[in-house]
């Protein structure tokens, strides 16, 4: 219980030294693969690595360990029969680093949060990280890095009429920010089709859904997809508009048409032979 106070304490903290500064202060990575734990113990289980200058955004500290929110990366868990629709139902929720009670629980959701889906296993949900859930990295490896000072903008001079009379400035009204068209896709795996086959894909990776990537052929100004693909982020965002074949295990999900491809092998700029 006092786990789960202190994890809700923390995002607590967080969200409000957001909303004071419009900044938040953040972690970096010193060391190279360095270990993001469940918890704040060197024998917890490990949920990831950060590479050096990594950044992360801070959410508390304790005994030589620096909370961190989860990074967009990692995928956790929370128990179906609890949610209906991606909304969860229950007062409170755990949210666990895997498909079982036997997980560490990494933060806890509340009645009416929703929850972003990402496939499904053993009546277990896995979802994107919610706000506020935290992995730890020891401060060993990692230093706080302050927010940028705000800048002050100057003032805009005074514009002057014909008659000399001093008007207001012209006030310009910013442009609206484009929101990301695509939407996360809930993967559940499609069990009339055989799943885990191994397949050698070529094309060039492009972004797609949150989360996803896709392989396409180009001809010309067209662009046809030919499979999504599911990989490290930080390793996928390298390789984005290069031509490559993926070698890897391919996975039908319900309602999605093209098949989804889990890499084992990636090699850039291959030739193809017709």
């Amino acid at each position: 219980m006092k786990t789960r106070l202190f994890s809700i304490l923390l995002a607590s903290i967080a969200i409000g030294a957001t909303a004071q500064t419009n900044e938040v202060e953040k972690v970096k990575a010193t060391g190279d693969r360095v270990s993001l734990r469940a918890k704040p113990d060197i024998n917890s289980e490990i949920l990831d690595r950060a590479m050096k200058g990594e950044e992360f955004v801070f959410l508390g500290e304790t005994n030589g360990w620096l909370a961190v929110q989860a990074p967009e990366s990692l995928s956790f868990w929370v128990a179906g029969e609890y949610v209906q629709n991606g909304v969860v139902q229950p007062a409170k929720l755990n949210v666990r680093s895997g498909p079982g009670p036997s997980y560490s629980v990494v933060c806890v959701v509340s009645k009416g949060d929703s929850l972003s889906l990402r496939g499904e296993f053993n009546n277990w949900l896995k979802i994107a990280p919610p706000d506020g859930s935290q992995v730890w990295i020891s401060a060993e490896y990692a230093q706080l890095v302050e927010p940028p000072k705000p800048v002050a903008e100057p003032e805009p001079a005074p514009v002057v009429t014909e008659a000399g009379a001093e008007a207001k400035p012209e006030t310009v009204t910013p442009a609206p920010v484009e929101k990301e068209q695509l939407k996360p896709l809930v993967l559940v795996l499609d069990k009339t089709k055989k799943q885990g086959l191994y397949d050698e894909i070529p094309g060039v990776l492009r972004r797609a859904n949150p989360g996803l990537y896709k392989l396409v052929l180009i001809d010309g100004n067209i662009e046809e997809t030919i499979c999504l693909v599911r990989g490290e982020k930080r390793q996928m965002e390298h390789f984005l508009n290069r031509s490559m074949l993926i070698k890897g295990k391919k996975y039908w999900a319900k309602g999605v048409e093209w098949p989804i491809l889990q890499p084992t092998t990636i090699h850039l700029d291959p030739i193809i032979s017709e």
